[in-house]
């Protein structure tokens, strides 16, 4: 992968940094003392993301990546109703958005940590969650529901060849996530094998 162009903020915090190989374009794998773990590239890229957008939001840090030309967005009128409805919550998730009648709305900025992923994908995926009859009822499920939304959007996709660079972004993080086991929407990162289990399926023990 070209990290120019890569879904991943190339940006390794200090620490020891734990080695993985992908296979598939899908899956990264590590080595353990007791066995090996298989990671699933999205899931935790998805979980990382989320995490970071969620703590940037309740320290008021979310940096925000203006539009120098507002994009505009044709959506049903049912659609924009529920846009415009969000509009105050919207703009603190770093998605600030502007009537323009007939259905249309602009969006004039979103969150910079998503800054890779073309605005129109960001937004339709939040209009997605915005207009589906069982949305979150209470405020903090509703923004959780969206970071979760953003989040899944941004991140690295199975089919996604990583650098080695990517990769070893993805192993220093994992251990800062407060649940690095499960992504938003609680699908599993990772499953583990412990060489107990090998030898078993070996026929060594």
């Amino acid at each position: 992968a070209n990290t120019a162009q890569s879904p991943l903020a190339i940006e390794l915090p200090p620490g020891p940094l734990t080695r993985a190989i992908q296979i598939h374009d899908c899956y990264l794998i590590i080595e353990t003392r007791d066995g090996m773990v298989v990671i699933d590239q999205h899931a935790l890229h998805e979980r990382i993301l989320y995490e970071q957008l969620r703590n940037r939001l309740r320290e008021g840090k979310l940096d925000v990546q203006r539009l120098l030309i507002p994009e505009p967005m044709e959506l049903t009128m049912e659609q924009a109703g529920a846009v415009l409805e969000a509009r105050t919550q919207l703009a603190e998730l770093g998605l600030e958005v502007e009537d323009f009648g007939a259905g249309t709305v602009a969006v004039s900025s979103y969150p910079a940590l998503l800054g890779r992923v073309p605005v129109g994908q960001i937004f339709q995926s939040v209009v997605d969650v915005l207009s589906t009859k069982d949305r979150p009822p209470t405020r903090e499920q509703l923004f959780d529901h969206l970071l979760a939304t953003m989040a899944c959007k941004a991140a690295v996709k199975a089919g996604d060849r990583l650098s080695r660079e990517e990769i070893d972004y993805l192993m220093q993080l994992r251990p800062m996530a407060e649940d690095s086991h499960h992504c938003p929407h609680g699908r599993p990162t990772s499953l583990v094998f412990s060489r107990h289990e090998l030898d078993k399926q070996f026929k060594r023990v």
